[in-house]
């Protein structure tokens, strides 16, 4: 069984050999494969590696930073946020979900998904010599239910039994304390390509039990890419005059070169952003972007991202009535947690130095490899995990009543009893959310509860139990049963979109207000026109083999 660190930006596979967790490299030595997913000019499927090349000649059929969108609702803020910093298109599916177009074809998340983790499976089947059929999926603390189920859908379609889906800081922790004998309260900070999490972990030997969590589905990497981007563009305006054209490869390779500059000034004091033949002036003439940026100017673009990141620790910290003082280690993990001015606020913040002790590329697929192995021995690891945003029903005025609150320790179980409230009501619905606002609009829409076939009688006189049940994973199954029957009664989840009908029960509000984190950037460049796509792929091939036909 193998460990997987399905990432923003990057992703990684590890398993336990000898009793000691390691990465497994591709044949070509990555130990690390980028999430990006491409078809190119010829119609040839293109994973990792090869699809990120195809970023710069082909960006609107390249698929990349796919996890902030998975499992979410098209209309959802945070979608609409990315269409307009995506380069590909993101298209509503057929259930109400975010999906993707590109080769001439829609695609669900979790295809894309799949896609990634295929190659994952495959990576470690090489390495190992032998067929891998079982893996355990770190996800972000702050997933919702509809995120993590559609995760372990993308396991399934990749050929994989999905054992177990886990938070990342709490695989992180596992990979810091395993076999140490640790008895010390931990803070994992965990700032990766797309998101954020930090959580206090209590490790007493071989038990991890998450007290508290929080985070930011909107904030990563890419967000201090963006900040350099904009940068890079003004100093060239600056220097030129006119603006680069909005051409989609001609944004990629800016982008391209703010990353390159950001990674390499956590090492150095001075780099150049350097952009060959970017583009012709007024005169016909070719003009490269060649901008000397220095560490200070670029934590200056993006301390307030930073800060957002300790506010988070704050807020973690206080939901348990801890303070800094509390906490005996905190954790890099994640590739932006190199950055120097994130060493320097945690300590600014908490007073001591952050413990550099796990590799933050490669800790999440490490501790996800050590879960994986310990299902299978006596001595195994346990691990205790807390909900990351409350879960509830919505109630008439917009209101939501809120059933397990932040933090709830998992797995856990909630029984409610509702009556009907008016003669002859055969069925009851209750609309779930998630979220830690009071205001339903504010919150996750999840789904309707719908218990039919009640025995048609006066208000009143039908009593129904719905029970909520969270895993340990956070994932959340519904049950009802009539009081008066013992009957288990059918129920099923709406669309992932909130219909209009819901709206007016509740009465909701027309837009929904976007969740914690989910805004654009403040300067983001506006949105490049399309470019035309290359022809679509042929009808064979990987896609083919795994979902299907082309429609």
């Amino acid at each position: 069984m193998i460990g997987i660190d399905l990432g923003t930006t990057n992703s990684c596979v590890a398993v336990v050999r000898g009793g000691k967790p390691e990465v497994l490299a591709s044949r070509q030595g990555y130990r690390t494969l980028p999430s990006v997913v491409a078809y190119d000019a010829q119609g040839r499927l293109l994973v990792a590696h090869a699809a990120k090349a195809q970023m710069v000649v082909n960006p609107r059929n390249t698929v990349y930073g796919s996890k902030r969108l998975v499992g979410r609702p098209f209309a959802s803020p945070t979608v609409q946020a990315c269409r307009d910093r995506f380069h590909y298109e993101i298209v509503p599916g057929p259930d109400g979900a975010a999906a993707v177009r590109f080769a001439g074809r829609d695609f669900s998340l979790q295809q894309i998904a799949a896609l990634i983790l295929k190659e994952m499976r495959e990576t470690a089947a090489q390495a190992l010599g032998t067929p891998v059929e079982h893996a355990v999926i770190t996800v972000p603390a702050y997933y919702n239910d509809h995120q993590r189920n559609a995760v372990r859908e993308a396991g399934r379609l990749a050929g994989l039994a999905v054992d177990r889906i886990v938070n990342e800081p709490t695989a992180a922790a596992l990979a810091f304390g395993f076999g140490k004998g640790l008895d010390e309260r931990v803070l994992v900070y965990d700032l990766g390509g797309g998101t954020f999490d930090a959580s206090v972990l209590e490790i007493q030997g071989d038990v991890y039990e998450v007290v508290s969590t929080g985070g930011d589905t909107f904030l990563g990497g890419v967000d201090f890419d963006a900040q350099l981007l904009d940068h890079l563009v003004w100093r060239f305006m600056e220097e030129h005059g006119f603006a680069p054209p909005e051409d989609r490869v001609v944004w990629q390779r800016i982008r391209d070169a703010a990353e390159e500059t950001k990674v390499a000034l956590s090492t150095r004091e001075v780099a150049v952003a350097q952009v060959p033949y970017l583009c012709k002036d007024r005169d016909g003439k070719d003009v490269g972007l060649e901008v000397k940026v220095t560490r200070e100017e670029l934590e200056a673009l993006t301390e307030r991202l930073v800060d957002r990141t300790i506010e988070v620790c704050r807020e973690v910290l206080a939901a348990k009535g801890l303070g800094p003082g509390d906490v005996d280690e905190v954790l890099l993990v994640g590739g932006q947690s190199r950055m120097p001015l994130v060493w320097r606020k945690i300590q600014e913040a908490l007073g001591r130095e952050p413990n550099r002790g796990v590799h933050p590329d490669e800790a999440v697929a490490l501790g996800a490899a050590l879960l994986a192995d310990s299902a299978h021995r006596i001595d195994s690891v346990v691990l205790i995990d807390a909900l990351a945003m409350g879960i509830g029903v919505g109630l008439p005025g917009g209101r939501m009543a809120p059933v397990f609150p932040r933090n709830t320790r998992l797995p856990a179980k909630k029984a409610h009893e509702h009556a009907t409230t008016r003669d002859g009501q055969t069925e009851l619905e209750l609309q779930v959310f998630q979220g830690d606002s009071d205001k339903a609009s504010e919150c996750e829409y999840l789904g309707t509860v719908r218990v039919e076939g009640l025995p048609a009688r006066p208000r009143g006189e039908v009593r129904v139990a719905v029970e909520f049940a969270l895993g340990a994973e956070g994932i959340l199954t519904v049950t009802a049963r009539d009081l008066a029957t013992g009957q288990v009664t059918a129920m099923q989840l709406a669309t992932l979109d909130t219909p209009d009908s819901l709206r007016q029960k509740l009465q909701l509000p027309e837009a929904q207000t976007a969740p914690r984190g989910a805004r654009p950037l403040e300067r983001a460049p506006r949105p490049r026109p399309p470019v035309p796509p290359p022809a679509a792929a042929p009808r064979q091939g990987l896609f083919g083999r795994m979902f299907g036909p082309r429609k």
